[in-house]
């Protein structure tokens, strides 16, 4: 497992990289053991330099990482998570999409909101409402419009919003929320 954390790390081989670190994740016991050896963080480092086959199956990997309280915790400590998501909710389409959009449900969703209206002290999450809102609009499979609708909700609960249904401007009852 180091040796595929290295791999991503110095960008050496990342598609073989990417499609091992998946496969492995696939198995339950797996996931702790990449969280330890540095994976997550290694994800989250390199996906911006991915081509879009490896960084949705970096994405798929990330997202599965997160089902352990390890990796959860790992990537909502991360500074670079959130934005990195955003991003990449923006460039991906469809699964790659709907990765991002669940690794952002487990940043503020499960942490739950700080004082402040942040999660591990990133982006507002109004402006995180805002992205995903555009990337619902987009090209995105019926399970990330689920987990968007459940991202936006977890947002709208913790910022709180006016009596039109809106939080911070945003009108969160075009995507069903």
């Amino acid at each position: 497992m180091r040796a595929i954390v290295s791999c991503m790390q110095a960008h050496v081989g990342p598609k073989s990289a990417t499609k091992v670190l998946f496969a492995l994740c696939l198995a339950e016991d797996n996931r702790r053991v990449a969280v330890e050896a540095g994976a997550a963080a290694a994800v989250v480092e390199s996906l911006m330099e991915l081509e879009v086959t490896a960084a949705e199956r970096a994405l798929a990997a990330l997202e599965l990482m997160c089902t352990v309280a390890e990796g959860a915790a790992e990537v909502r400590a991360h500074a670079l998570a959130v934005p990195v998501m955003v991003e990449m909710m923006g460039r991906m389409e469809g699964r790659g999409r709907e990765h991002a959009i669940g690794v952002l449900a487990v940043i503020f969703c499960g942490a739950g909101v700080g004082e402040g209206g942040e999660a591990a002290g990133v982006a507002p999450p109004e402006e995180v409402a805002r992205a995903v809102m555009l990337a619902l609009q987009g090209d995105c499979s019926a399970r990330g419009k689920r987990k968007g609708a459940q991202l936006l909700k977890a947002l709208q609960e913790a910022v709180g919003y006016d009596s039109g249904g809106r939080m911070d401007g945003c009108d969160l009852s075009a995507v069903g929320v």
